[in-house]
């Protein structure tokens, strides 16, 4: 606590008054390091707060600019006093728990019994003031995003403005902005998807933002022990949860959301039917979301290749599929592929192949890790330009093809080193 009041009083020695608020000193509270404070500042020139302590940068792209610097090794965002006082600054914010401030001299401002609400596990409207819902409805997402995370349970009376809320103006729930649910659903999702999406299901909110899933539940076909497929889906993502808390995940994004979205594997369609499917994902959703292109595409790997991973996969042709999506999304595919078949009951049914595959695809991707060792992070052992000036040959769709195929040999173990790629291209 020491240094981050410290931060406050280097502020102050400008003339300028700070306190800590927010999820700062909420996460200080529940016993959290933040990685970053956040701070409220007595003044709206926030320039002149930059260049008074030589430091940081103002950021004016959202709602309230911000500066966002460094001290004493702590990075910081300082935003502009809401109100005249600090009191009237933390009545603008969504809940209790995060009502609360911080002076230098380390006292406590709480009118709102925030810390009270801390201690018993509780999430509650700040002042139960539904007003705040009317001024942005979000907030309902966020609430539940935050008792999700938090494992916190929601005040009865918060619970009844809300739901009265969501009956009478579900017009001002559709009208959010969908890069705006895709930014808050993506942060629920990433520490506890299935307690956030059960709550986001509690609350009726999930025809607000997946459309496609509200009328799953009546498709007779894809009924399966008397559990709808939206139950389904849950049930993955509990497992997909417990992943999360277990095992270091890469693209924890693409994972999740993956999870999400896995009804389209389960629909008994064609190929081609499927592939409709998770085109119209992408188009429909993901997309409009502005969820980043790269974690589309690792979605879409996940979602096109769990599956395959219960039948015996061949080294080589794990090599195509790491080098059409990529290392991390294959690791991805597979963790999905066991999460998919424990939530369905059939894990016992694939243990063995699922193991096979795991070795196999491990040595593939040992093998090109080996090829980034060697080679200080590239990729390959030969450039286009050298494969070019070793076979006196021009630029063409036969360098690529080359390429492709030393890939492969790389990947299936039978080229290890750069003279073994010049020898093996010789050869060929």
């Amino acid at each position: 606590m020491r240094s981050y009041l410290d931060v406050l009083a280097k502020i102050e020695e400008t003339g300028v008054r700070a306190w800590l608020v927010g999820d700062t000193v909420r996460m200080l509270f529940t016993g959290v390091q933040p990685d970053i404070i956040t701070l409220a500042v007595d003044t709206d020139d926030m320039y002149s707060l930059m260049l008074a302590l030589n430091t940081g940068a103002v950021d004016a792209r959202g709602t309230y600019p911000a500066l966002r610097g460094e001290l004493f090794e702590i990075p910081f965002r300082a935003f502009a006093l809401r109100g005249n006082t600090i009191e009237d600054d933390l009545a603008c914010r969504d809940l209790s728990i995060e009502a609360i401030a911080i002076r230098s001299d380390g006292g406590v401002v709480d009118p709102f019994g925030g810390r009270f609400d801390i201690r018993n596990r509780v999430i509650r409207l700040t002042g139960d003031n539904v007003e705040l819902i009317d001024a942005d409805p979000l907030r309902i997402l966020r609430m539940l995003r935050l008792s999700a995370e938090l494992e916190m349970d929601i005040f009865w009376k918060t619970t009844g403005d809300v739901r009265a809320f969501l009956d009478s103006y579900p017009d001002r729930m559709r009208n959010i902005p969908d890069e705006r649910w895709g930014r808050e659903i993506l942060k629920g999702m990433r520490r506890r998807p299935y307690n956030f999406m059960k709550l986001c299901d509690d609350f009726n909110l999930i025809p607000f933002f997946l459309k496609g899933l509200s009328g799953l539940p009546d498709v007779s076909e894809l009924k399966k022990n008397d559990r709808n497929l939206f139950d389904r889906v849950l049930k993955t993502l509990k497992i997909i949860q417990h992943k999360l808390d277990s095992n270091k995940i890469m693209q924890r994004d693409s994972f999740v959301l993956a999870g999400l979205f896995s009804y389209i594997s389960l629909k008994k369609t064609s190929e081609a039917e499927r592939q409709k499917y998770v085109d119209r994902l992408i188009n429909d959703c993901l997309t409009r979301w502005n969820i980043p292109s790269e974690t589309i595409t690792a979605v879409t790997a996940i979602i096109n290749g769990y599956k395959h991973f219960y039948e015996p996969i061949t080294e080589e042709k794990f090599c195509k599929k790491v080098l059409e999506f990529s290392t991390e999304a294959m690791e991805v595919a597979l963790e999905f592929a066991k999460c998919v078949a424990e939530a369905e009951g059939f894990i016992d049914d694939v243990q063995d192949v699922l193991s096979d595959n795991e070795w196999n695809l491990n040595q593939v991707l040992r093998r090109f890790r080996n090829v980034s060792m060697e080679t200080e992070g590239q990729s390959r052992y030969l450039t286009g330009r050298e494969v070019m000036n070793l076979l006196n040959i021009k630029p063409g769709r036969r360098v690529g093809e080359l390429l492709e195929n030393l890939d492969l040999a790389v990947g299936t173990g039978k080229v290890t080193s750069r003279k073994g790629a010049e020898a093996w291209l010789k050869a060929q």
